[in-house]
Formats: C-alpha cells, structure tokens, sequence
C-alpha cells in the first residue's frame, strides 16, 4: 500500500512493548478506521492488542524473628495455572523491610490464590501463609493483599503469645478522594483466645467491626485559604492492632495511596510487630524501707533480639531508682506507703511501635524486727556425742511470718524443728574440740519486711581437746541420724550420740596415737547413752604401740556398753596392737556390754559386718543382752603363737541367737591354751555374780579351721561344775572343719554344760578326728554325769499328712541329765502306735522300712523319717540300752 500511514495518522501513540497478542474474545476491535483511498483498494482490518488492566498488588510484611533473605509468592490462577513470583525488599529509613509485587490476571476479574514463603539464608522456609480465601483482581484497579507469613509456633516457654496476624486486604491500593474501601483482616490466636481489632489512619475515617473497616479517603482542603495538605501529599498509613484476652498484642501496619492518577503507594512504614510481654506482677515482694531492691522484670519481645527493649520505671509510692532506664533497676523506699502497698510501673518499648507495662508489687515497711521470749539451753557443757537443744520463741509486732536461721561455729548442728513461732536445733561433737576454741550457737530471727534479731549461745566444753594435727571428724546431724562426711583419723573415741544411728557413707575412722603424746586407749566407736546404731563405716587402727591396757582403755573397734542398737553392714579391720603380734587382752572388734549389776537387759543385733585383723575377739558379747549375731563374716586370719584369740565370745547372761555366720581362723600354736570360733561361758566360776547365758541358739553358722569350733564352757563353781539345770542353749545344723591339728586341744564341739541340745551338725577334717589324733582331737567332747543312759529326741514334734514323709526326726544317746552320751548299745529301736506307719533313713522315704536307727557317729544320734498311714496322733517309741522314750506326731 503506498501513501500516508491511516492508523498512524488517526492514533498518534504506540502500545507499550510488552503488550500481547490477546485471543479473539479479547480483541479491540477498531470500528470505521478503514478507509477507501482515493485509488479506490480496499484495505483488510488488522487485528492488536493490548494488555489487561486490574490485578494485585501483594505487600508482605515479614516478622524481624524470622530472618528472612528472599521471599516467594506462588499464584494460582483461576485456569489451575500457577506462578512464581520473586518478591521486591524495600528497607524504609527505619530498619524495616517489606517485600512487593504486581500480581496480573489471565483473565478480566479473575480469582486467585496466594501463597507466600519466607526463606533464610540456608534457603529453609521459616515463615509461611496462605489464605484460604481467594484474591478477586478488579477490571482496571490493582487490589492490596498485604500478607505476614508466620512461623507456625510461637516462642517456646511462654505461657500466652502475641496473636498472629496474616492477612489484610483491599479491593483498592488507591482511593480516590472521598472514597471508601473495604478493609478486612484475618488474624488467629496459638492459645485460641478470643481477639479484638482497633484500627487506625493517619488520615480520613474509619467505620470498623472487628476485623472489618471501611475507611474513607479525606478530602484535600478547599477554599481560597487552602494551601497543600500535608497528609493528603503521602500515602494514608493504615494500622490495625490486634489483642488477646490475656492483653498480648501485635501490630500490622502499611500504606494505601491518595488520590486519581498517580504510581503505587510506597512500602515506608510497611511492618508487623508484636508488642513486648510482660510477666505477672505477682503477691508483694516485703522491702524494708531504705532498703535498697533489686527489681527482676522478666519481659520477652517474640520479635526476638533486634527489638531493644527500652524502660521508664516509675512508682506509686516515694523513692529513687538506680539504673531506672534498663531491666533491673534498685529501687530504694524513701518513705512508708499506707498499709505499705507500692507498685513499681515499668513502661517497657521495642522501638518498633510495640509497648508493654511491666508492674512489680512491694510492701514497703520500716524495721519493726522480731520480739524474741522464752529461750532456753538444755545444758550448759557437753562432752563429745552429748547433745545440746536450744529453743527459742519469738513474735512479730506486725505478725509477719518469720524465719529462723541457726548456725554455729564447731560441731553440727541438727535439722530445726518448730511451728513458725518457735525454733528447736539440737547441737553436738563426737570427737574433739580444738584447743581454745568455745562452741557458740547463734540464731537469726527474720520477718518477711527483713528486720532481723539475733541471739547468741555458748556451750562450756569438757571433752577432749584435739591433739597436734588432728581435727574433728565432719559429721552432718539430721532427725535420727549423724552421718560421717569424710575419711577422719581420730586419738580417741568418737561418740555416738543417745538414740542415733552413726551413718559412716562408706567413709573410714581410723584410730591413730601419732602425735597424740600417748599410746591409744579404748573404742574407736561407741555410744554415749542407752541407744546407739552403726552402719556403713570401716573402722581400723593404725601403727598403735604394744601397751596392755584393761576396762574401759581397752582397745575395742565398735563399743556398745549398756545400749540396745544394731551394728550392721560395717567393716572392721586390724583393730590390733604391735602389727598383730601384741599379746595383750585387748582388740576387740566389737564389744557389747551390759554387765553392771542389776542391769536392765539390753537388746542388740550385729548383722551383715565384716570382721578380721582383730587382736583378741570378733564378737564379744557380755552380760545381760538379748544379742543376735547373724550373717557375719569373722577372719582371726590363721593359727598365732601371741593370742588365743575368739571369733565370737557370749558370756554371764546373754541370750538370743547366733546364726549364719562365717566364722574362720581363730586358732593358737600355744600348749596352754587354744582359740575357739564361738565361746559360750557364764557362772560363779568365773567371779562372783556372773550369770549363766541361757536360752542360747547357736545354728547354722560355717566354722572353719578354729581350735575349738563351738565351746560351751559355763561352770558354778570353783571346781568348773556345769549348772545343775539346762539353760537351753541349742548347737544345730552348723558346719564345722579343720583340716590338720596346730594346738594342744582341737574339738569340734565341746561342752561343759549341763542339757544343751547338740544335733545335726556337719563335722568334717583331720583337724577333728580322734582316729587320726587320738590325743588332741575329738569330734564332740561333752562332760557327762554318771555311767546311766537314756534315749532322748533331739527334734521337736512333727505335723505331717498321711502318707506323706516327714522332716527329720532325731534320736539320741544321753546321760540322765540330759548331756550327749554314748549308749552301751549304739542303736535305737523304732515302733508306731499306727501298724501302718513306716520308718525310713531317706527324706523322701523311698528306702525300704527299717525299725532300728544307728548312733555310731560323734553326736550319738540318730536320724529318721515317718511316714503314717492313718490321721490323727502318732506315737513313736524310741528304745535304746533298754530305756525307751516317746513322742506324738500330729498326722492330718
């Protein structure tokens, strides 16, 4: 076509370069732009395009805390197509930053979905939001959707977060003057409280419900007077704060443009915050007046460490602060308030628009201090492991609560006791004092204001004073108990206080005589009053000097001397003189006495100890004491040419029972004398007034390599007579060996008592046989009474069932009054009152039946099973040297 350019003639401008070629049903068609030219062609109607007005404008506003580098925002189209859109960073003068992007539409009107993530530098999403409602773009306008992507959980450790605001939108990022347009905003609350919405605009008006404002654009001003309106000239900055129930609050605020034609509004100002928390202001803190206080604000900002939280602490009552601007500031009262009630006010700002008030409650007094009545001192001295209760009574004149702090500077002080008005502490030493050095014991009486009265005690000391080098042991004194808190190396004995428990916690006493200007005397460990307990402590000696020494310096480990108490799961070990060579009476392990005259009987029990590297004895019990000894392990370490030396001696009136120890090694290489696992001796033989044990029983312990294994030695008189009526001591069951003889005299069992039960004991080693040593051993040597014999059963009656075995019964050789003697006929014949019933020599009765039993062996007893066949009473009869003795069975 030659000639003038038609179109370009009637539309004098260009489409921009980037419009698109649009499909049929969004072309412009030009009607009546075609002309004929005067040449008479005819020119075909061309088809362009232009771009489609309307979209959104997204605004995101993402949380400082987040720490975001790059945000995204994926669309979704109405067709199902989707997008991703890199969003623009604008950083305002303030340090803010929000991000931005033009979102166009595909087709007039569309609705789409929005999407937004946050990344960090790691590239990990840390903030993220999606609306559930659709974006709807306008025709020709652009829409505001302004987005805080959110973490999802909020700070961990708070009791009540911040709500979370994600969205606001509009229909319109510019609003004409005059104008309306609709505000919406979604917010939730990680707690589910309920929210509330105040929104605001730097300029026009607001008509809000909630989360839903219409604000209308103001107009410019008018009039001949008029002059440029300064907040007409910048965008409208709109803000909407959102707050929980429990008052936590956050912020969402941006810009909407003013006017007709004009270019988008700005992103300055464009941030979301989330004001400071304060923490509850609590009962009232009590503060003396002029007493300076350290206030603890405990607020925390979600917006995370760039918010700088500043203050302004103000009070309700008269008073300076120091440090006033910062968290913790010292206020200090300068005047009493009525009824002392002051409020600290902490007026708290991030800097970011976000505010909080920290409150603090006091009560501010003048010293009034407690009033102190009754005080007493159960005793004016004290010797060591003696106790000292001091009591004392106070009152308050305000009645404030008050606390009683005791301490002292030497001993232990016990665990307070009281009922808020009254205070108790008992007080102790076990050991020594260092010389000059007066015990004093000094209370300090508080009320809940601060005052404070003190009161000041002294104990007069009369123990020992420590020696060169030594200290008193560290000990803690707690209700029933003083426990051992170290290793502590002693030059006399440690007391145990009346009616504790001395806990060693596995530690060490050590008795020592190094320094001291004297060889050592007495226990190691003992009581003070009339009830004492061990445990868990090792007690030893160390390097002590070969001086023989008797009564109460005689050298003992564990002393209890007429107490009642336990001794349990304690060490003792080379509680010994010379090395162990000394030859002295002396070194017991543990000692229990209660031989006073007329003494009221003691109960004691000595349990589950380890004993070895004593000089003379393990155990030694003596006088009126109701002892058990059981589950011990008792090591005299071997044959000794110094000592006779005793792994458990019982003497002049104990009774009870030793059962289940281990008792190894007591043996001597002397002519005169030998050593002996358990001893059992009492009566007149021994001086006057020594009592007789009784009701005795000695069973099931293992006794190895002892001269004499169990010996039972009480004798009336001056000619070693035994006592003329049984004292029931009992020697069952136990296990008794030695393998070779190192003494003049070896015996398993030996007694010289009259009637004691002596049955069912194992015996075994060279050591005890009289075939192999006929002049120095025996199996079991018991003096008996004239040349007459009789048959005795050694068990109690039986209860057992019809047709069933029987525990074992055992038959005896006796004298007639009652000792263990051979028969001149070492057999016994068995017969029932039940012509069914069977006696058998297996427990479970599967031999055949016999009817005489053999007493060939060193107790002279026999051992046998029944088995009956008819209920009811069964009468065995047992005949030997033509005496015959009877005992009733119950058969069910």
């Amino acid at each position: 076509m030659s000639g003038s350019d038609p179109v370009s003639f009637l539309f004098p401008f260009a489409f921009p370069e980037d419009a698109v070629t649009l499909k049929p049903a969004n072309v412009l068609h030009l009607v009546g732009v075609l002309l004929l030219t005067t040449f008479g062609c005819v020119e075909e109607e061309p088809a362009f395009t232009a771009p489609l007005a309307g979209g959104a404008r997204v605004v995101v506003a993402v949380p400082r805390s987040a720490e975001a580098v790059a945000v995204t925002a994926t669309v979704t189209h109405a067709s199902g197509a989707t997008e991703s859109k890199a969003l623009t960073p604008r950083t305002d003068p303030d340090g803010g930053i929000a991000w931005s992007a033009v979102v166009k539409p595909e087709s007039p009107e569309e609705e789409l979905r929005l999407a937004v993530d946050a990344r960090n530098a790691s590239d990990a999403v840390v903030a993220s939001v999606s609306p559930d409602a659709g974006v709807k773009l306008p025709l020709y306008e652009e829409a505001l959707v302004v987005l805080v992507p959110q973490a999802g959980s909020g700070l961990p450790g708070l009791a009540n977060h911040a709500p979370l605001i994600h969205e606001v939108r509009a229909p319109r990022s510019i609003v004409a003057p005059g104008d309306t347009v609709e505000l919406s905003a979604w917010a939730s609350d990680l707690e589910g409280d309920a929210l509330t919405y105040a929104w605001s605009a730097t300029s026009g008006a607001l008509d809000c419900a909630e989360a839903a404002c219409a604000w209308t654009a103001a107009l410019p001003p008018s009039g001949p007077d008029a002059g440029v309106d300064p907040e007409f000239a910048h965008d409208a900055l709109i803000r909407v704060r959102v707050t929980d129930a429990q008052g936590a609050e956050s912020m969402l605020q941006f810009r909407i443009g003013m006017g007709t034609t004009r270019a988008p509004p700005t992103l300055d100002d464009t941030r979301f915050n989330r004001s400071p928390v304060a923490s509850a202001p609590g009962a009232a803190q009590q503060v003396g007046l002029n007493v300076p206080f350290q206030v603890q604000a405990a607020v925390t900002d979600e917006d995370g460490p760039r918010d700088v939280l500043k203050y302004a602490w103000s009070a309700t009552c008269e008073g300076t602060f120091e440090g006033g601007t910062t968290a913790t500031p010292v206020f200090t009262a300068t005047a009493e308030p009525a009824d002392c009630g002051c409020q600290l006010k902490g007026a708290v700002t991030d800097g970011f628009g976000g505010s909080a008030e920290q409150l603090v409650n006091l009560c501010v007094r003048a010293a009034a201090p407690p009033v102190l009545g009754d005080i007493t001192q159960s005793a004016q001295s004290a010797l060591a492991g003696e106790r000292v209760t001091f009591t004392v009574k106070a009152t308050d004149p305000r009645g404030e609560a008050m606390t009683f702090a005791w301490t002292s500077n030497v001993g232990a002080l016990g665990t307070a006791t009281g009922d808020g008005a009254t205070s108790t502490v008992d007080w102790t030493e076990l050991t020594c004092l260092p010389a000059g050095v007066t015990p004093t014991v000094d209370l300090v009486v508080t009320n809940a204001s601060g005052a404070s009265t003190r009161q000041s005690f002294s104990v007069a000391w009369a123990g020992r004073r420590c020696g060169p080098g030594e200290s008193p042991c560290g000990i803690t004194l707690s209700p029933g108990k003083v426990t051992l808190r170290a290793d502590c190396v002693v030059q006399s004995a440690v007391f145990i206080p009346d009616g504790l428990t001395f806990d060693g916690a596995g530690h060490t006493l050590t008795a020592s005589e190094k320094g001291a200007g004297d060889h050592y005397k007495g226990a190691v460990l003992r009581n003070r009053g009339t009830v004492a307990n061990v445990r868990d402590v090792t007690v030893t000696a160390r390097n002590l000097s070969d001086v023989c020494d008797g009564d109460v310096d005689r050298l003992r480990g564990i002393l209890l001397e007429g107490a009642s108490g336990t001794i349990e799961d304690t060490v003792v070990e080379d509680v010994n003189q010379a090395g162990n060579i000394s030859g002295c009476q002396e070194g017991f392990a543990i000692d229990v006495r209660n031989s006073a005259a007329g003494a009221t009987p003691v109960t004691v029990v000595i349990r589950g100890n380890q004993l070895t590297g004593y000089q003379k004895a393990g155990v030694a019990v003596l006088g009126r004491v109701e002892a058990t000894v059981e589950d011990n392990v008792i090591d005299g370490l071997g044959p000794t040419d110094r000592i006779a030396r005793i792994g458990i001696q019982l003497a002049y009136g104990v009774s009870g029972q030793v059962t289940g120890n281990q008792v190894n090694g007591n043996a001597y290489r002397f002519e005169r004398d030998w050593g002996s696992g358990i001893m059992v001796l009492g009566g007149a033989y021994y001086g006057a007034g020594r009592e007789l044990c009784h009701d005795l029983l000695i069973q099931d312990n293992v006794l190895t390599e002892n001269d004499v294994g169990v010996y039972l030695l009480q004798a009336v008189d001056s000619d070693f007579n035994p006592p003329p009526t049984s004292q029931n001591l009992q020697v069952l069951g136990n296990t008794l060996s030695k393998t070779d003889l190192t003494a003049s005299y070896q015996a398993a069992i030996a007694d010289n008592g009259t009637a004691n039960l002596i049955s069912r004991n194992r015996i075994s080693g060279d050591g005890y046989d009289p075939d192999v040593y006929p002049a120095n051993a025996a199996s079991v040597d018991v003096t008996t009474q004239g040349e007459d014999r009789q048959v005795g059963f050694a068990t109690p009656a039986r209860t057992l069932d019809v047709g069933a075995c029987s525990e074992v019964l055992a038959v005896q050789g006796r004298d007639l009054a009652g000792n263990l003697a051979p028969l001149s006929v070492p057999e016994v014949t068995l017969a029932a009152s039940d012509p069914g019933a069977t006696f058998h020599l297996l427990p479970d009765c599967s031999d055949a039946p016999v009817t005489v039993v053999s007493l060939k062996n060193p107790q002279r007893e026999g051992l046998f099973y029944v088995k009956a066949a008819t209920a009811g009473t069964l009468t065995v009869t047992a005949t030997g040297d033509g005496a015959s003795q009877t005992q009733e069975q119950t058969v069910n």
